[in-house]
């Protein structure tokens, strides 16, 4: 109890203006907190939000901070926490645009998902960014990791929330994008079928994000999903006509 309300005055400190200085060691602390094993659930929901109220002081700069991505990837863990999970949610939505985007957090969610970006032939970041595939193909999900069914719930709804935001900034570009494509892609085949809903409502916004925001042609996004019309021609079609009538309303 009383670290709890140790890490909220930290958090509370660390986000006003005369604290920006302290923040870098704050979201350390909240980094070690979320990290360490078997920590009391109020401990842990205490850092969740006083990581959310440094983030939102911070805007932008948050992810250029070396704690950063194990906050992400911590944080996208605890998404399935029942205790903890909708902190988590509320957290990553204060954050998403205003923090971060999908394309400074594809690492993280591909780390969670237990699965690798893209094709990643060279070493190092910039050869694996460069590499994005065509059409990804679905594959069986052998890294069915047990925090999939709500990261892959959370990556559909923020792949909407962000193609509907005024200002993306970094947005995806045509790799990332397809770097997101294969993210859903992995779990195509998952045993659960809210999961492979998700998949399927993230692939549509996917291709909606790939028109509407980087205006590429509909044809060349679904080209993208090409993988998915071998396996689920049906799922394929469906994601196909959806993007037609919202494209139609939209344009109304």
């Amino acid at each position: 109890k009383d670290k709890a309300e140790l890490l909220s005055h930290l958090g509370k400190g660390a986000s006003r203006e005369d604290g920006r200085h302290s923040r870098p060691a704050a979201l350390n602390i909240i980094q070690d907190t979320l990290g360490a094993k078997n920590v009391n659930v109020h401990v842990i929901r205490s850092s969740l939000i006083a990581a959310g109220m440094i983030g939102v002081a911070m805007g932008g700069e948050l992810v250029s901070q070396n704690s950063w991505k194990t906050i992400m990837i911590e944080t996208l863990k605890l998404l399935k926490s029942k205790q903890c999970g909708t902190v988590a949610k509320t957290v990553l939505a204060q954050l998403h645009g205003r923090c971060f985007t999908l394309t400074n957090t594809m690492e993280s969610v591909s780390h969670v998902l237990g699965v690798g970006l893209a094709a990643s032939a060279g070493k190092g970041r910039k050869s694996r960014m460069s590499l994005a595939m065509e059409s990804p193909k679905p594959r069986k999900t052998s890294a069915n990791s047990a925090n999939s069914i709500e990261v892959i719930e959370w990556l559909a709804e923020t792949t909407e929330r962000e193609r509907n935001l005024e200002l993306i900034d970094p947005i995806l570009d045509r790799n990332g994008l397809s770097m997101l494509i294969n993210l859903f892609f992995s779990h195509v085949d998952h045993r659960d079928q809210r999961c492979r809903k998700n998949v399927l409502d993230g692939l549509m916004h996917c291709v909606l994000y790939g028109v509407q925001r980087l205006e590429l042609d509909l044809t060349r996004v679904m080209r993208m999903c090409s993988g998915l019309k071998e396996t689920n021609p049906k799922g394929w079609n469906q994601i196909f006509q959806n993007v037609k009538v919202v494209l139609e309303e939209e344009q109304r």
